[in-house]
Protein backbone atom coordinates (compact mmCIF):
# COMPACT_ATOMS: atom_id res chain seq x y z
CA UNK A 1 0.00 0.00 0.00
CA UNK A 2 2.84 1.83 0.81
CA UNK A 3 3.64 2.18 -3.18
CA UNK A 4 0.08 3.68 -3.73
CA UNK A 5 0.09 5.74 -1.38
CA UNK A 6 3.16 7.81 -2.25
CA UNK A 7 1.30 8.78 -5.17
CA UNK A 8 4.69 8.41 -7.65
CA UNK A 9 4.07 5.31 -9.58
CA UNK A 10 7.08 6.03 -12.12
CA UNK A 11 9.62 7.99 -12.86
CA UNK A 12 13.42 8.99 -11.61
CA UNK A 13 13.81 8.68 -8.13
CA UNK A 14 10.95 6.45 -7.44
CA UNK A 15 12.14 5.11 -3.99
CA UNK A 16 10.32 1.68 -4.16
CA UNK A 17 11.48 0.94 -7.21
CA UNK A 18 15.33 2.01 -5.87
CA UNK A 19 14.53 -0.45 -3.27
CA UNK A 20 13.39 -3.28 -5.58
CA UNK A 21 16.80 -2.57 -7.38
CA UNK A 22 19.04 -3.00 -4.42
CA UNK A 23 17.11 -6.33 -3.30
CA UNK A 24 17.90 -7.86 -6.51
CA UNK A 25 21.31 -6.22 -7.05
CA UNK A 26 22.05 -7.35 -3.67
CA UNK A 27 20.80 -11.08 -4.27
CA UNK A 28 22.68 -11.86 -7.42
CA UNK A 29 26.30 -10.00 -6.26
CA UNK A 30 26.20 -7.43 -8.68
CA UNK A 31 26.95 -2.79 -8.29
CA UNK A 32 24.17 -2.40 -10.15
CA UNK A 33 20.12 -3.47 -11.19
CA UNK A 34 17.81 -1.66 -13.41
CA UNK A 35 14.21 -2.61 -12.99
CA UNK A 36 12.42 -2.43 -16.74
CA UNK A 37 8.99 -3.72 -17.78
CA UNK A 38 9.75 -7.59 -19.13
CA UNK A 39 12.85 -10.10 -19.47
CA UNK A 40 13.11 -9.46 -22.84
CA UNK A 41 13.14 -5.84 -22.43
CA UNK A 42 16.02 -6.15 -20.44
CA UNK A 43 17.73 -8.25 -23.61
CA UNK A 44 16.76 -5.31 -25.79
CA UNK A 45 18.49 -2.62 -23.06
CA UNK A 46 21.48 -4.93 -22.46
CA UNK A 47 22.27 -5.34 -26.72
CA UNK A 48 21.36 -1.72 -27.39
CA UNK A 49 23.69 -0.50 -24.58
CA UNK A 50 26.96 -2.39 -26.17
CA UNK A 51 25.78 -0.91 -29.09
CA UNK A 52 24.82 -3.86 -31.68
CA UNK A 53 23.47 -2.03 -34.39
CA UNK A 54 22.82 -3.45 -38.41
CA UNK A 55 25.61 -5.00 -39.53
CA UNK A 56 26.51 -6.86 -36.29
CA UNK A 57 25.87 -10.74 -35.26
CA UNK A 58 25.03 -11.66 -31.88
CA UNK A 59 25.61 -15.56 -31.10
CA UNK A 60 22.50 -16.98 -29.68
CA UNK A 61 21.65 -20.52 -28.57
CA UNK A 62 19.63 -22.70 -30.55
CA UNK A 63 17.30 -24.28 -27.80
CA UNK A 64 15.91 -20.75 -26.02
CA UNK A 65 13.28 -18.71 -25.68
CA UNK A 66 12.37 -16.09 -28.84
CA UNK A 67 12.65 -13.36 -26.02
CA UNK A 68 16.81 -14.13 -26.18
CA UNK A 69 17.24 -13.85 -30.21
CA UNK A 70 14.20 -11.29 -31.24
CA UNK A 71 15.84 -8.24 -29.50
CA UNK A 72 18.86 -9.10 -31.84
CA UNK A 73 16.77 -8.24 -34.67
CA UNK A 74 14.66 -5.27 -33.24
CA UNK A 75 18.01 -3.21 -33.55
CA UNK A 76 18.87 -4.21 -36.90
CA UNK A 77 21.42 -7.01 -36.47
CA UNK A 78 22.18 -10.73 -36.91
CA UNK A 79 21.32 -13.68 -34.87
CA UNK A 80 23.77 -16.42 -35.33
CA UNK A 81 22.41 -19.57 -33.46
CA UNK A 82 24.83 -21.77 -32.03
CA UNK A 83 24.42 -25.24 -30.53
CA UNK A 84 24.00 -26.42 -27.10
CA UNK A 85 25.42 -28.89 -25.15
CA UNK A 86 23.19 -32.43 -24.90
CA UNK A 87 23.46 -32.50 -21.25
CA UNK A 88 22.34 -28.81 -20.14
CA UNK A 89 21.26 -27.70 -23.21
CA UNK A 90 23.12 -25.15 -22.57
CA UNK A 91 25.40 -22.65 -24.99
CA UNK A 92 28.45 -25.19 -26.74
CA UNK A 93 31.65 -23.03 -25.68
CA UNK A 94 33.01 -25.24 -28.88
CA UNK A 95 29.91 -24.20 -30.61
CA UNK A 96 30.43 -20.56 -30.30
CA UNK A 97 33.81 -20.29 -30.69
CA UNK A 98 33.59 -21.46 -34.25
CA UNK A 99 31.03 -18.90 -34.96
CA UNK A 100 32.74 -15.70 -33.66
CA UNK A 101 33.71 -13.47 -36.79
CA UNK A 102 34.64 -9.82 -37.22
CA UNK A 103 31.15 -9.22 -37.25
CA UNK A 104 30.45 -10.58 -33.52
CA UNK A 105 28.89 -7.79 -31.48
CA UNK A 106 27.99 -9.80 -28.09
CA UNK A 107 27.25 -13.73 -27.00
CA UNK A 108 24.29 -13.81 -25.25
CA UNK A 109 24.49 -17.18 -23.01
CA UNK A 110 21.29 -17.97 -21.84
CA UNK A 111 20.89 -19.84 -18.20
CA UNK A 112 18.27 -22.44 -19.53
CA UNK A 113 15.50 -23.85 -17.39
CA UNK A 114 17.17 -23.09 -13.95
CA UNK A 115 20.54 -24.73 -15.35
CA UNK A 116 23.59 -22.51 -15.77
CA UNK A 117 25.82 -22.20 -18.62
CA UNK A 118 29.54 -23.15 -18.51
CA UNK A 119 30.40 -19.30 -17.86
CA UNK A 120 34.08 -19.98 -17.29
CA UNK A 121 34.33 -21.66 -20.68
CA UNK A 122 31.92 -18.88 -22.45
CA UNK A 123 33.33 -15.83 -20.78
CA UNK A 124 37.43 -17.20 -21.97
CA UNK A 125 36.14 -17.93 -25.12
CA UNK A 126 35.12 -14.39 -25.59
CA UNK A 127 37.46 -12.91 -23.47
CA UNK A 128 40.14 -13.98 -26.63
CA UNK A 129 37.51 -12.95 -29.22
CA UNK A 130 36.75 -9.74 -27.51
CA UNK A 131 33.43 -9.94 -27.82
CA UNK A 132 30.65 -9.20 -24.43
CA UNK A 133 28.96 -11.67 -23.23
CA UNK A 134 25.37 -10.88 -22.12
CA UNK A 135 23.69 -13.38 -19.32
CA UNK A 136 20.44 -14.44 -20.38
CA UNK A 137 19.12 -15.67 -16.60
CA UNK A 138 15.60 -15.25 -17.21
CA UNK A 139 14.83 -18.59 -15.71
CA UNK A 140 17.81 -18.67 -13.29
CA UNK A 141 16.81 -16.49 -10.14
CA UNK A 142 18.97 -18.29 -7.40
CA UNK A 143 20.91 -20.47 -9.67
CA UNK A 144 24.58 -20.53 -8.72
CA UNK A 145 27.46 -21.42 -10.16
CA UNK A 146 30.80 -22.26 -7.48
CA UNK A 147 28.43 -20.91 -4.80
CA UNK A 148 27.58 -17.15 -6.58
CA UNK A 149 24.69 -16.32 -8.17
CA UNK A 150 24.24 -16.15 -11.99
CA UNK A 151 24.25 -12.47 -13.57
CA UNK A 152 27.77 -11.52 -12.32
CA UNK A 153 29.95 -13.36 -14.56
CA UNK A 154 29.20 -11.69 -17.92
CA UNK A 155 28.88 -8.22 -18.92
CA UNK A 156 25.79 -7.38 -18.61
CA UNK A 157 22.79 -9.82 -17.34
CA UNK A 158 19.00 -9.53 -17.76
CA UNK A 159 16.11 -11.25 -15.64
CA UNK A 160 12.67 -11.64 -16.32
CA UNK A 161 9.77 -11.72 -13.59
CA UNK A 162 7.23 -12.79 -16.09
CA UNK A 163 4.61 -15.09 -13.85
CA UNK A 164 5.78 -18.42 -14.70
CA UNK A 165 9.58 -17.53 -13.71
CA UNK A 166 10.87 -17.91 -10.54
CA UNK A 167 9.33 -14.97 -8.99
CA UNK A 168 7.20 -12.91 -10.31
CA UNK A 169 6.67 -8.73 -10.11
CA UNK A 170 3.13 -9.04 -10.71
CA UNK A 171 2.80 -10.63 -14.00
CA UNK A 172 5.27 -9.04 -15.91
CA UNK A 173 8.67 -7.66 -15.01
CA UNK A 174 12.43 -7.76 -15.66
CA UNK A 175 15.87 -6.47 -14.67
CA UNK A 176 19.17 -5.58 -16.45
CA UNK A 177 22.32 -6.91 -13.84
CA UNK A 178 25.87 -5.11 -14.08
CA UNK A 179 28.96 -4.25 -12.83
CA UNK A 180 29.47 -1.30 -14.76
CA UNK A 181 28.38 1.91 -13.57
CA UNK A 182 28.72 3.23 -17.46
CA UNK A 183 26.81 0.18 -19.29
CA UNK A 184 24.26 1.08 -15.77
CA UNK A 185 23.67 4.44 -16.68
CA UNK A 186 23.14 4.21 -20.54
CA UNK A 187 20.48 1.61 -19.78
CA UNK A 188 18.69 3.73 -16.87
CA UNK A 189 18.07 6.22 -19.87
CA UNK A 190 17.12 4.10 -22.58
CA UNK A 191 14.27 2.38 -20.82
CA UNK A 192 12.90 5.88 -20.38
CA UNK A 193 13.41 7.60 -23.33
CA UNK A 194 16.81 8.21 -23.23
CA UNK A 195 15.62 10.76 -20.50
CA UNK A 196 18.50 11.55 -18.16
CA UNK A 197 19.31 14.25 -15.55
CA UNK A 198 21.04 17.45 -16.84
CA UNK A 199 24.92 18.02 -15.36
CA UNK A 200 24.99 20.99 -12.98
CA UNK A 201 20.99 21.56 -13.35
CA UNK A 202 19.64 19.81 -10.71
CA UNK A 203 15.87 18.71 -11.33
CA UNK A 204 15.94 18.71 -14.91
CA UNK A 205 15.55 16.36 -17.36
CA UNK A 206 16.88 15.71 -21.13
CA UNK A 207 16.49 13.30 -23.63
CA UNK A 208 19.59 12.77 -24.30
CA UNK A 209 19.20 10.06 -27.11
CA UNK A 210 15.91 8.06 -28.47
CA UNK A 211 15.40 5.35 -26.40
CA UNK A 212 12.32 3.84 -24.83
CA UNK A 213 9.25 2.96 -22.77
CA UNK A 214 10.46 0.05 -20.36
CA UNK A 215 9.81 0.94 -16.84
CA UNK A 216 8.79 -1.03 -14.15
CA UNK A 217 5.70 1.05 -11.99
CA UNK A 218 6.41 0.87 -8.27
CA UNK A 219 3.39 -1.34 -7.66
CA UNK A 220 5.21 -4.15 -9.65
CA UNK A 221 8.28 -3.34 -7.63
CA UNK A 222 6.79 -3.53 -3.99
CA UNK A 223 5.50 -7.31 -5.38
CA UNK A 224 8.73 -7.72 -6.46
CA UNK A 225 10.45 -7.17 -3.35
CA UNK A 226 7.63 -9.40 -1.32
CA UNK A 227 8.76 -12.38 -3.48
CA UNK A 228 12.14 -11.57 -3.51
CA UNK A 229 11.90 -12.21 0.48
CA UNK A 230 10.77 -15.95 -0.79
CA UNK A 231 13.16 -16.67 -3.21
CA UNK A 232 15.12 -19.22 -1.65
CA UNK A 233 11.74 -21.08 -0.46
CA UNK A 234 10.47 -21.04 -3.88
CA UNK A 235 13.82 -22.54 -5.48
CA UNK A 236 13.60 -25.19 -2.54
CA UNK A 237 10.22 -26.04 -3.66
CA UNK A 238 11.15 -26.68 -7.16
CA UNK A 239 14.22 -28.67 -6.47
CA UNK A 240 12.21 -31.00 -4.31
CA UNK A 241 9.56 -31.36 -6.97
CA UNK A 242 12.17 -32.08 -9.85
CA UNK A 243 13.55 -34.63 -7.59
CA UNK A 244 10.09 -36.27 -7.32
CA UNK A 245 9.43 -36.19 -11.08
CA UNK A 246 12.82 -37.38 -11.58
CA UNK A 247 12.92 -40.27 -9.09
CA UNK A 248 9.38 -41.31 -10.67
CA UNK A 249 10.81 -41.33 -14.23
CA UNK A 250 14.14 -42.92 -13.34
CA UNK A 251 14.25 -46.15 -14.74
CA UNK A 252 11.82 -45.08 -17.71
CA UNK A 253 12.95 -47.19 -20.99
CA UNK A 254 14.21 -44.96 -23.37
CA UNK A 255 14.38 -41.76 -21.23
CA UNK A 256 17.31 -39.36 -20.77
CA UNK A 257 16.86 -37.46 -17.52
CA UNK A 258 17.99 -33.98 -17.14
CA UNK A 259 20.95 -33.06 -14.74
CA UNK A 260 20.93 -30.68 -12.66
CA UNK A 261 24.66 -29.64 -11.36
CA UNK A 262 25.18 -28.46 -7.76
CA UNK A 263 23.50 -24.59 -7.08
CA UNK A 264 21.46 -25.16 -9.86
CA UNK A 265 17.56 -25.60 -9.97
CA UNK A 266 15.24 -26.98 -12.60
CA UNK A 267 12.61 -24.70 -14.08
CA UNK A 268 11.45 -27.49 -16.05
CA UNK A 269 12.44 -31.34 -16.67
CA UNK A 270 13.19 -31.34 -19.81
CA UNK A 271 12.61 -35.41 -20.35
CA UNK A 272 13.93 -36.94 -24.27
CA UNK A 273 14.21 -40.03 -25.47
CA UNK A 274 17.41 -42.14 -25.60
CA UNK A 275 19.57 -41.39 -29.16
CA UNK A 276 18.65 -44.10 -31.55
CA UNK A 277 15.55 -45.21 -29.61
CA UNK A 278 13.65 -46.79 -31.79
CA UNK A 279 9.71 -45.19 -32.21
CA UNK A 280 6.21 -46.58 -31.40
CA UNK A 281 3.60 -46.56 -34.27
CA UNK A 282 1.12 -44.33 -33.86
CA UNK A 283 -2.27 -45.22 -32.53
CA UNK A 284 -4.82 -46.29 -34.90
CA UNK A 285 -7.11 -43.16 -36.00
CA UNK A 286 -10.26 -43.60 -33.53
CA UNK A 287 -7.99 -45.41 -30.60
CA UNK A 288 -6.81 -43.69 -27.53
CA UNK A 289 -4.01 -44.62 -25.69
CA UNK A 290 -3.02 -43.71 -22.00
CA UNK A 291 -0.30 -41.14 -21.86
CA UNK A 292 3.35 -42.49 -21.30
CA UNK A 293 3.72 -41.04 -17.83
CA UNK A 294 0.09 -42.72 -16.64
CA UNK A 295 1.16 -46.27 -18.56
CA UNK A 296 4.49 -46.61 -16.39
CA UNK A 297 4.31 -48.63 -13.09
CA UNK A 298 3.80 -45.94 -10.16
CA UNK A 299 2.48 -43.10 -11.77
CA UNK A 300 -0.43 -42.81 -9.57
CA UNK A 301 2.04 -41.46 -7.41
CA UNK A 302 3.16 -38.91 -9.76
CA UNK A 303 1.95 -35.31 -8.86
CA UNK A 304 0.06 -34.68 -12.34
CA UNK A 305 -2.95 -34.15 -13.75
CA UNK A 306 -3.83 -37.08 -16.08
CA UNK A 307 -5.15 -34.71 -18.38
CA UNK A 308 -1.70 -32.56 -18.54
CA UNK A 309 0.29 -36.04 -19.44
CA UNK A 310 1.65 -37.28 -22.58
CA UNK A 311 2.88 -39.92 -24.88
CA UNK A 312 6.54 -39.23 -24.54
CA UNK A 313 8.50 -39.36 -28.66
CA UNK A 314 11.76 -40.97 -28.92
CA UNK A 315 14.04 -38.39 -30.24
CA UNK A 316 16.23 -39.48 -33.59
CA UNK A 317 19.94 -39.85 -33.00
CA UNK A 318 22.55 -37.83 -35.46
CA UNK A 319 21.04 -34.24 -35.19
CA UNK A 320 21.99 -31.55 -33.01
CA UNK A 321 21.46 -31.27 -29.59
CA UNK A 322 19.65 -28.16 -29.52
CA UNK A 323 17.20 -29.71 -32.07
CA UNK A 324 17.08 -32.88 -29.77
CA UNK A 325 15.60 -30.54 -27.51
CA UNK A 326 13.51 -28.03 -29.06
CA UNK A 327 12.99 -28.28 -32.56
CA UNK A 328 11.07 -30.28 -35.10
CA UNK A 329 12.37 -34.13 -35.43
CA UNK A 330 13.48 -34.38 -31.71
CA UNK A 331 10.74 -33.98 -28.65
CA UNK A 332 10.09 -34.92 -25.80
CA UNK A 333 8.20 -33.66 -22.65
CA UNK A 334 9.24 -30.94 -20.62
CA UNK A 335 8.16 -31.31 -17.19
CA UNK A 336 8.12 -27.97 -15.12
CA UNK A 337 8.72 -27.96 -11.59
CA UNK A 338 8.07 -24.60 -10.52
CA UNK A 339 5.09 -22.71 -8.85
CA UNK A 340 3.89 -20.57 -11.49
CA UNK A 341 2.42 -21.44 -14.74
CA UNK A 342 -0.43 -23.41 -16.22
CA UNK A 343 -0.68 -26.46 -19.15
CA UNK A 344 0.08 -25.54 -22.46
CA UNK A 345 -1.52 -27.51 -25.12
CA UNK A 346 0.81 -29.99 -27.42
CA UNK A 347 2.23 -28.55 -30.23
CA UNK A 348 1.39 -30.19 -33.43
CA UNK A 349 3.11 -29.84 -36.78
CA UNK A 350 2.06 -32.08 -39.98
CA UNK A 351 4.52 -33.16 -42.85
CA UNK A 352 2.78 -32.41 -46.82
CA UNK A 353 0.97 -36.11 -46.34
CA UNK A 354 -1.25 -35.00 -43.15
CA UNK A 355 1.06 -37.03 -41.24
CA UNK A 356 1.81 -35.81 -37.36
CA UNK A 357 5.81 -35.14 -37.32
CA UNK A 358 6.26 -34.15 -34.06
CA UNK A 359 4.82 -33.22 -30.37
CA UNK A 360 6.44 -31.23 -28.01
CA UNK A 361 4.09 -31.07 -24.70
CA UNK A 362 5.29 -28.83 -21.85
CA UNK A 363 3.83 -30.38 -18.76
CA UNK A 364 3.66 -28.13 -15.51
CA UNK A 365 3.23 -29.27 -11.81
CA UNK A 366 2.45 -26.78 -9.51
CA UNK A 367 3.72 -26.53 -6.53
Amino acid sequence: MAALRSNRLVGLGNSTIEEFEAVLAAGQGVEHAVAVSTGTAAVHLALHALDVGPGDEVIVPTHTFIGSASPVVYLGARPVFADVTPDTHCLDPVSVKSLITQRTKAIVAVHINGIAADMAALTAVAAEAGVPVVEDAAQALGTEIGGRPVGGFGDLACVSLFEQKVITSGGEGGAVLTNNPVHAERVRRLRSHGEGPVSGSPGMIWAHEVGYNYRLTSVQAAIGIAQHKRLGEMVEARRRNAAHLSQQLAGAEGLELPVEPPGHHPRVLEVRGASGAGRRSPPRRGRRRRPALARRPGAAALPLPAAQAARIRRAPGGVPAGRRAAVPGAAGAAVAPGAHGGPSEPHRRRGPQGRRRHRVTRILHHA
